[in-house]
């Protein structure tokens, strides 16, 4: 099959479909191996995420014309059509033509050839008959359809937290996700960033309230920076350098991070601390401690140690860590595997995702946080983190912790300027959102072992 931006979006999706791949890794990994121009790339992304972004309302759509229902379609051919509907529908610089016609050809470079009728058919169909489409106007499905969001979600955003917050949050979902960068002033000032970004046109704004945070409007590929190559930022979600902002580190602490991939916690952390004191870096996964560590290299972060580990078990179990002993911590960072609810917009095919699978979650999460607890030292910190919207991974978590470990007290949190809580809730805990923060999604409690 040609590397062109269709075919690559198509493998792509089917990845993502057939692996439960996360997104951005599929299909950063996807171009990496095909190697297409920068045009066919960018191409290639809008599509990817584009069809991810508006499955629902496609499929809404291929059910007006496909006797056979779209979730029985072969997973190819189910791509196939989503991608040439997306052109049609969202996309006015691509020729209706140029998309059936293409539609047409995937199916036989795919092995589907007796299947191109039926999208040729489909499609025809669908360019004729498009105007008097009859989309929903009212209800759940109205609103599924119009933000991409599947109406399971829908009501229980509006149970946990009501229709006022569910109703922004669905509005927030059509809105790009800004990319938000943390400066290294190991490397760098402030004012020496900002005037280098300038010069490569990436629109840097600095943002109040959070030192070292920069917004970036045009950040082109990261990877290729010159000012990311040499160290002088990383990428990090502004929530998340909020949640090491509140964890008050300083120089020459010891600090552990138990589920530290892709790094940007350890890393700001580390910049905290001005490379000065022990900061442990823990994953599960050998490739994922790998990635934090040369994260860390390229920052110069030397006083970062890496090692695999399960936050799930005790610090000795299963452990391949520095013979420096990571008990008696400063600062424990735990933020905990979940099920990502904040960060749709940056990983869509999270929104797919059912009610059960969150079922098993709070379980893992009670057990991570209890174990990370007995790296505390008395006066120590501990930060428990999740980038999801549900009340049962984040406040019910918090306090069942303080029930259950009357060692530890609540740290009352100053929300920064500019931010506001998104949620009414105890003041040792933090429910960031999009439209409360211009964040992800995202939830931080905090919790100081007793003397």
């Amino acid at each position: 099959m040609k590397p062109n931006s269709r075919n690559i979006a198509l493998q792509a999706l089917l990845q993502v479909a057939e692996n439960e791949g996360y997104s951005n890794i599929v299909i950063d990994k996807m171009i990496r191996q095909t190697k297409p121009e920068p045009r066919e790339a960018a191409l290639a992304s809008a599509l990817f995420y584009g069809v991810l972004e508006k499955q629902i309302a496609l499929d809404w759509v291929l059910g007006q014309f496909s006797k056979k229902p779209v979730d029985r379609l072969d997973a190819p051919v189910r791509e196939i059509l989503r991608l040439a509907v997306y052109q049609i529908l969202y996309l006015d610089k691509i020729p209706d033509s140029a998309a059936v016609n293409e539609a047409v050809n995937s199916c036989r470079e795919v092995g589907k050839s007796s299947a191109a009728g039926f999208v040729n058919g489909i499609l025809r169909n669908l360019l004729r008959r498009r105007e008097q489409l009859s989309w929903p106007s009212q209800g759940e499905e109205a609103l599924s359809i119009r933000y991409g969001c599947p109406v399971h979600w829908i009501r229980f955003w509006r149970s946990v937290y009501g229709e006022v917050f569910c109703q922004k949050l669905l509005e927030s979902l059509s809105q790009p996700a800004e990319l938000f960068v943390r400066v290294n002033p190991l490397r760098c000032s402030m004012a020496e960033f900002l005037e280098q970004a300038e010069k490569l046109h990436l629109g840097a704004a600095a943002v109040e309230g959070v030192p070292f945070a920069v917004q970036l409007a045009h950040p082109g590929s990261v990877a290729e920076n010159p000012l990311y190559q040499q160290g002088w930022f990383h990428v990090q979600d502004l929530s998340s350098q909020v949640c090491c902002l509140l964890a008050e580190v300083r120089p020459d602490m010891k600090v552990v991070d138990v589920c530290a991939a892709p790094g940007g916690k350890t890393f700001t952390a580390a910049e905290w601390m001005e490379n000065r004191g022990k900061l442990f870096s823990y994953d599960l996964y050998k490739g994922k401690v790998k990635l934090i560590r040369t994260g860390a290299n390229r920052l110069g972060l030397s006083c970062v140690q890496t090692a695999v580990r399960d936050a799930a078990k005790p610090a000795a179990s299963g452990s391949t860590a520095p013979e420096d002993s990571p008990e008696c911590a400063d600062v424990v960072f735990c933020d905990a595997p979940c099920s990502g609810l904040g960060i749709l917009r940056r990983k869509p095919e999270i929104r797919y995702k059912t009610l059960e699978s969150l079922q098993g979650l709070p379980a893992i999460q009670k057990q991570i946080l209890s174990e990370s607890a007995r790296l505390v030292r008395p006066g120590g910190r501990l930060v428990y983190s999740t980038c999801t919207l549900n009340p049962a991974e984040n406040g019910e978590i918090a306090n069942w912790f303080l029930q259950q470990h009357p060692d530890f007290e609540p740290v009352v949190i100053s929300v920064p300027h500019g931010m506001k809580r998104a949620v009414e809730e105890p003041e040792n805990q933090f429910t960031m959102a999009p439209f409360s923060c211009g964040t992800d999604g995202f939830f931080v409690a905090l919790f100081q072992k007793k003397p």
